[in-house]
């Protein structure tokens, strides 16, 4: 299970025992903020990738 996943799980677990506004909009919070951080996460690696491949030399054709 994924770091994003037990986070969530954690977050709705809490949710289910405490039932009450507050906790919808905390969930809902949690859950944006981890859709936002593999956004990130993905843009991280996007970058990275496309870094190296500038970085090598093209072939000559």
């Amino acid at each position: 299970m994924s770091v994003y996943n037990k986070v969530g799980a954690l977050a709705t677990r809490a949710v289910g025992e405490f039932p009450s506004s507050n906790n919808l909009r905390l969930q809902n919070l949690v859950e944006s903020q981890l859709e936002i951080t593999k956004t990130e996460s993905c843009l991280n690696a996007l970058s990275a990738k496309f870094a190296l491949y500038r970085e090598s030399p093209l072939p000559l054709t």
